[in-house]
């Protein structure tokens, strides 16, 4: 096994930071590669040896956040303790409140698709029940979709709202009724 080239993971970070702060002065369709490359101080042609495309890039930071996250809730879920979760769920949005309100709001329909796809498949990995009545899979995908609509709500129509507000709008309306008690 080789070990990774330090270079290599400060020019992604590099293009991850450049995108995300793009991302946040405007939508995600006009964001041009030469943008993002600018932005990180990259060249052009550097953008390619990294990432086929742009969505290639906004894909490799959801998959990044959607999997630390995944492993924050995803014990309190288990346990139960939905309060704690949605409480853990929206400090970890807050904490990263411009990369989430670049992913969930400015970078549009097909990259928030592709999101609630990849958090869907990795929910579909955690073990955690379901009320009995309720499919575990429609349950999940009910629980990822509603979650990021309610966090994506918050983001661009609710920014003051206070994270521990948002956090009992989730546990009332999707982590509780989801709970198998």
């Amino acid at each position: 096994m080789t070990k990774a080239d330090p270079r290599i993971a400060k020019t992604r970070q590099a293009l991850r930071s450049a995108l995300m702060t793009l991302v946040c002065e405007q939508p995600f369709e006009k964001v041009t590669v030469q943008d993002i490359a600018a932005r990180a101080g990259l060249g052009y042609a550097t953008f390619f040896r990294h990432y086929p495309s742009r969505e290639a890039l906004l894909a490799d930071i959801a998959e990044g956040l959607i999997g630390d996250l995944v492993l924050l809730v995803a014990p309190l879920m288990h346990t139960r303790d939905t309060p704690a979760a949605a409480r853990t769920l929206t400090e970890f949005v807050e904490a990263r409140r411009s990369v989430s309100r670049g992913l969930l709001v400015g970078a549009g329909d097909a990259m928030r698709r592709d999101i609630t796809q990849r958090a869907i498949a990795m929910a579909n990995g955690v073990d955690a029940d379901t009320p009995a009545w309720l499919p575990r899979g429609l349950g999940i995908v009910h629980g990822v979709g509603a979650t990021l609509s309610i966090l994506g709500w918050w983001l661009e129509h609710e920014p003051q709202r206070h994270h521990a507000d948002v956090a009992g709008l989730i546990d009332r309306l999707v982590f509780a009724p989801l709970s198998a008690r």
